[in-house]
């Protein structure tokens, strides 16, 4: 099977169509990109992604990638003389890319996660039905096919064939009379932890769906299209994003890594957590109570989990000792110090963005396998955290070129 043409890569692989220079968050947006390029780089030669692929590499739709997207990449670089060997012996040219190839690429692999957390670990419907109860669902909607007439809600018999997060969108939008009839029936809101909106979501599809029906995916979100959402429906008029906008009060969704990286249902049951809230403070500022419609939560928490898996801020000082310790500075100085056997850090244009210098280190890594062997330094590696720290260190060292001048070339063919 062609590795672009899966069921498994439609649904989980996404890839990013923007210029790094003018985003410095590569948030992706063409479902194909990077699964293509994926193809096209020969990655596929060596890696399987679910069925589809080569085998003398891992297995990249098996594994969990952990941390950060530079954490990815570190894993990448980590294992870089190793795939220039096997590459070497299978007769396969090693790769360059281009900035944005890279950028498709990584975020090729960190998307998969993101749809990996919900896929791959389906919801309990035995435990949704408990929920069903001790939410006091069951007490506005049944589950027959038709509707109860002693029931203020519908029936919920008709979810069955949605997918999950429209379902959760569904709560969302009928969020505002759902919590006016719990105070006229004195219920308590439910509230969902960790995994029972998917257990609730789970039950109510298995019980109503017919037995040899299909599984219901999830439709990838587009983050692209998630972070204009959540300015045309006024969520940037409360939350701040990395400091920008929003309300100092309201927490900044760009910083809220514990809670948004998360599975798409567990983020959907934290915004059902705090609707109340967040509803009473659009009426305080005359904002409309936010809907949404088609796919438009799965972009906007596409969005939110993309900004915060991006990376944690990385330590400068923590990052100076690593240029020393993994022992980078024997061959690249600054530029005040005269001559340097790789580009001076402080002058190179890799150091735009963080991709800009992870593609720089992969297009170069091949030339620096054989170079750092006759030096007998060996192959740095990072643990999750370092790379951030390395890149944090580089951002502050770094100094603008002049205008005009030349920038020094380093593998971006």
């Amino acid at each position: 099977m062609n590795v672009i043409h899966s069921t498994w890569l439609s649904l989980l692989i996404l890839g990013t169509s923007v210029a790094m220079a003018q985003d410095p968050i590569p948030l992706p947006e063409d479902p194909s990109y990077g699964a293509r390029l994926f193809q096209e780089k020969g990655c596929v030669r060596c890696h399987a992604i679910g069925e589809a692929g080569g085998r003398i590499g891992p297995n990249l739709g098996r594994i969990h990638l952990k941390g950060s997207l530079l954490d990815v990449a570190g894993t990448m670089w980590n294992h870089a003389p190793a795939m220039y060997e096997n590459m070497v012996a299978l007769h396969i040219d090693v790769p360059k890319t281009t900035p944005q190839e890279m950028a498709n690429l990584v975020a090729f692999l960190t998307a998969y996660q993101f749809y990996l957390a919900q896929l791959g670990k389906p919801g309990d419907p035995e435990k949704g039905r408990e929920i069903f109860d001790q939410k006091n669902c069951s007490k506005c909607h049944s589950l027959q096919r038709e509707a109860d007439f002693e029931k203020v809600g519908p029936s919920l018999r008709g979810y069955a064939k949605l997918s999950p997060i429209v379902i959760a969108q569904a709560m969302w939008n009928h969020g505002v009379p759902m919590s006016e009839e719990f105070l006229k029936q004195g219920v308590s809101r439910p509230k969902f932890e960790e995994d029972q909106m998917a257990d609730l979501i789970a039950y109510l599809q298995h019980t109503a769906a017919p037995a040899n029906a299909d599984p219901v995916y999830m439709q990838p979100g587009n983050p692209r299209r998630g972070r204009d959402l959540f300015a045309s429906k006024g969520c940037a008029e409360c939350h701040p994003v990395r400091g920008a906008g929003g309300l100092p009060e309201v927490p900044d969704l760009g910083k809220r890594r514990e809670e948004l990286v998360r599975s798409v249902t567990q983020v959907a049951g934290l915004m059902w957590n705090h609707g109340t809230a967040m509803w009473e403070k659009m009426r305080e500022r005359k904002i409309a109570i936010v809907k949404f419609q088609d796919n438009e939560m799965a972009d906007i928490i596409a969005y939110l989990y993309f900004i915060n898996y991006f990376d944690k801020p990385g330590n400068a000082s923590s990052g100076k000792e690593l240029f020393v310790k993994r022992r980078c500075s024997e061959c690249h100085t600054p530029a005040e110090f005269g001559s340097s056997a790789g580009p001076h850090p402080d002058k190179s244009k890799a150091i735009m963005s963080p991709l800009d210098m992870i593609n720089a280190m992969w297009n170069n890594a091949e030339e620096m396998v054989p170079l750092m062997a006759a030096k007998g330094i060996p192959w740095p590696k990072f643990e999750p955290g370092e790379m951030a720290d390395l890149v944090e260190f580089l951002y502050s060292h770094h100094s603008p070129l002049p205008s005009g001048a030349p920038a020094q070339q380093e593998g971006t063919k």
